[in-house]
C-alpha cells in the first residue's frame, strides 16, 4: 500500500482543518482527516479530536495520541473506522504553563488491512491569556522530495530590533527522521537566518506525501512565545 497526502487539492485548505493522510490499496483508499480543538484551564490541557476516514477501505487500529512538552498520553481509539467513519476523543495532559502560546501535537496512528503503520499528525498552538502577538516570523519554508534522504529550509525572521533567542524544532510523522530536529539559535535585530533540515526516510513508502513542521519558541518580556510552518514531504 502506498501512501499519500491529499487535500482537496489545496493544502492550505487542508492544514487549516487537520491533516489528511490517504493511499491506494487493494480494496482503495483511507483518508483520514483530524480537527483538533485545545484549551488550557486549571493547569490543564484538553483537547478534543474529531476524526473521520474519509476513503472507501476501513483504517485499523486508529488511536490518537496528545503531546505537549515532554508529556503525551495515548487515547483508546477504535478497532475500526469505516469508510465514511467518525470517532472523537477527547485527552488531557497536566499544563502548568505561564502566559504565551505554547504549542502542542496529535498524532492519529492507524493500519491498512495489512498492519502496515501509518501516521497523521498535526502541530498547532493554544493559547493562555493574552499575550502580544509574536515578534518571529516563519516567513517560508519549503516542501521536499526524499527518496532515502534529504533536506529542506526554513526561514526564520525577527521582526523587532531586539536581539531573540529561539529554539527551532522540527517533527515529523513516523516513517521519516529529523537527524538534527532541536537547535537553539540567535537572530540579531531584523535578522533572518535560513536554517538546513537534514532528513532521512525510514520507512516511508513511495508515493507517499507526508507533513512536515517547523516549532520557533522564545520567551518575550514575560510570555512564552510559539510559531509554526508547515509543508509536505514528497516520498519517490
Amino acid at each position: 500500500m502506498s501512501h499519500a497526502y491529499s487535500g482537496l487539492g489545496r493544502a492550505a485548505v487542508v492544514f487549516l482543518v487537520g491533516l489528511v493522510l490517504a493511499g491506494p490499496a487493494v480494496a482503495g483508499t483511507i483518508s483520514i482527516t483530524m480537527s483538533p480543538t485545545a484549551e488550557l484551564s486549571d493547569d490543564t490541557i484538553t483537547v478534543k479530536a474529531n476524526v473521520a476516514n474519509h476513503g472507501d477501505e476501513a483504517a485499523q487500529s486508529v488511536v490518537p495520541t496528545l503531546y505537549f512538552g515532554d508529556a503525551k498520553v495515548r487515547g483508546k481509539g477504535v478497532t475500526t473506522l469505516p469508510p465514511n467513519g467518525t470517532m472523537e476523543e477527547t485527552l488531557s495532559l497536566p499544563a502548568k504553563v505561564g502566559s504565551g502560546r505554547w504549542p502542542y501535537r496529535v498524532t492519529i496512528d492507524y493500519t491498512d488491512a495489512n498492519q502496515y503503520p501509518f501516521q497523521a499528525a498535526h502541530t498547532l498552538v493554544v493559547i493562555k491569556d493574552s499575550p502580544p502577538p509574536p515578534k518571529v516570523t516563519i516567513p517560508s519554508m519549503e516542501g521536499m522530495t526524499v527518496a532515502g534522504s534529504g533536506s529542506f529550509e526554513v526561514k526564520l525572521k525577527n521582526m523587532s530590533a531586539d536581539k531573540r533567542k529561539l529554539t527551532l524544532d522540527v517533527q515529523v510523522p513516523e516513517g521519516l527522521e529529523v537527524t538534527k530536529p532541536r537547535r537553539e539559535i540567535e537572530l540579531d535585530g531584523w535578522e533572518e537566518e535560513v536554517v538546513s533540515v537534514p532528513v532521512e526516510n525510514r520507512t516511508a513508502l513511495a508515493g507517499s506525501r507526508l507533513p512536515i513542521f517547523a516549532v520557533v519558541e522564545y520567551e518575550d518580556d514575560g510570555a512564552h512565545e510559539t510559531v509554526v510552518g508547515q509543508n509536505v514531504a514528497e516520498i519517490v
